[in-house]
């Protein structure tokens, strides 16, 4: 179990950080498929398969209850009808309020995502990907209608991948998008004579936790918790397991100027199916620099005339 959670990580974090150069490695590979088969004239035929997309990718003992199954099909099937015809309204009244609230917090912030990925006209695959307490994740892709818009089998094979959320809720099922799940309130606290650090919300996703963090900085230096100059600045305890900060294109340095407050938000690979618990986030690289320019070559100057330099562990139970 564990080798298989660290396997997922690695992958996730991998395709996370290089993100551009899949897609690059995909479309370099889709073309050549696409001239391989136009010379050698190829005769493909249609493999023989056996196309389940109620039986979970990652197996962990719960089952899709068959009374939902044609209700979801039937979900995506009108919610992708409805991003296709632009009917907007229609689409966005389909997601859940949390889920609104959250990932698309207003009708015009929507528009811009459908009329990005449904530029023009999409067909799609569904997966049950897994099943944990009520909760059925189903990955979705969406690729190139050829037939609609003539495009070429090397398009076709380029899709937009997402992750659809169901919730079964008061003999009822609520429909997100974007891998959300839901949203937790916390007061986690930890408190110095330096700072003050409070965890106000956990963002719950399919393979991922999002923690807002409110950050404020008592003295008259500047405080610098994680601006990607040092190895694993902040991390997060796992059930007794250590997982480093998700770093990806839009992730910020941490740190706040003298006498003010900051909020930021910090994320770690969290599979929502495999139910384990984050106990902890560690700050591992905690500076209280005289000061602070974010320039490399200047680091190890900065540091020799730290205030301070320390490490702590803020609990989240």
């Amino acid at each position: 179990m564990l080798f298989f959670t660290d396997l997922r990580i690695k992958i996730r974090n991998f395709i996370k950080k290089h993100k551009w150069k899949v897609v690059v490695f995909i479309v370099v590979w889709s073309v050549l498929i696409s001239i391989n088969i136009i010379l050698q004239n190829l005769t493909i035929d249609t493999p023989i398969t056996t196309y389940t997309p109620y039986e979970p990718i990652i197996e962990n003992g719960e089952t899709m209850p068959k009374k939902w199954q044609d209700d979801i099909e039937e979900y995506i099937k009108q919610y992708v009808e409805y991003c296709n015809q632009k009917d907007y309204e229609k689409a966005y009244e389909m997601i859940s309020q949390n889920c609104r609230n959250k990932i698309y917090p207003n009708l015009n912030e929507f528009k811009a995502y459908v009329d990005y990925v449904f530029s023009s006209p999409k067909v799609y695959t569904i997966q049950n990907y897994s099943n944990y307490e009520r909760i059925y994740i189903y990955r979705v892709r969406l690729f190139e209608d050829i037939l609609a818009t003539g495009m070429t089998y090397s398009d076709s094979l380029l899709y937009f991948e997402d992750k659809f959320v169901f919730t079964e809720q008061n003999g009822k099922l609520l429909m997100a998008v974007k891998s959300y799940i839901g949203d937790e309130t916390m007061d986690a606290m930890y408190d110095d004579q330096y700072m003050r650090i409070t965890v106000k919300n956990k963002s719950v996703m399919a393979e991922e936790e999002i923690y807002t963090i409110e950050i404020q900085n008592k003295t008259e230096h500047t405080i610098v918790l994680a601006d990607d100059n040092t190895a694993y600045e902040i991390g997060f305890e796992v059930e007794g397991k250590n997982r480093e900060m998700i770093i990806d294109e839009n992730w910020q340095r941490i740190y706040v100027q003298p006498n003010s407050s900051n909020t930021f938000t910090i994320s770690c690979t969290q599979f929502y199916d495999e139910g384990l618990k984050t106990t902890g986030i560690y700050f591992n690289s905690v500076r209280i620099l005289r000061s602070y320019s974010g320039e490399s070559e200047l680091k190890e100057q900065e540091i020799e005339q730290a205030v301070s330099l320390y490490s702590f562990t803020l609990p989240l139970e």
